[in-house]
């Protein structure tokens, strides 16, 4: 890794940070802050993105797969990474946010697949894939499912990751 992209690399993860440490915030058509999240043991059917700017350029179904590793996505699936493997850092390695480039593109089908879309995740994840950790990840990556398949991804995300680790 040269040392622009490590520089690159750090600014995104500081970033990152500083969007998740002023909060969530979802903003209507107009750009005006709307109601506050939900209570933090509860599975969001729309993501509360980290920042007003972070899913701004993010259109669901409209990056082709080969984009989803380039530019400000490359940013989202380090922080999803991040938040499922805390510690993680691949020199050369893009596994990992190759699955979570799957498990975006998954979410961003008129019909995703709860067990692929839970594999992805059980793939990557190093630490239980809870409810919150779920939405926070959906949030990162600008993607949202109804109340009911995120409960279904997440039971079947961590029992998966769980299987794996035995």
């Amino acid at each position: 890794m040269n040392a622009g992209s490590n520089c690159r690399l750090k600014f995104g993860i500081l970033l990152t940070v500083a969007a998740l440490a002023l909060g969530p915030t979802q903003v209507n058509a107009a750009g005006s802050a709307i109601s506050p999240s939900p209570p933090s043991n509860a599975v969001s059917a729309t993501p509360n993105p980290p920042g007003i700017a972070w899913c701004v350029d993010f259109r669901p179904g409209a990056l082709p797969t080969k984009e989803r590793l380039h530019g400000a996505n490359l940013m989202r699936l380090r922080a999803a990474q991040n938040e499922l493997a805390p510690g993680f850092v691949p020199d050369s390695a893009t596994t990992g946010l190759q699955l979570l480039a799957g498990y975006q593109e998954e979410l961003g089908k008129a019909r995703p697949d709860a067990l692929l879309a839970a594999s992805y995740l059980a793939q990557v994840s190093t630490i239980p894939i809870t409810a919150e950790r779920y939405r926070r990840v959906n949030a990162l990556l600008c993607v949202s499912t109804t109340p009911a398949l995120a409960r279904e991804i997440v039971t079947e995300a961590e029992s998966q990751r769980e299987r794996m680790a035995r």
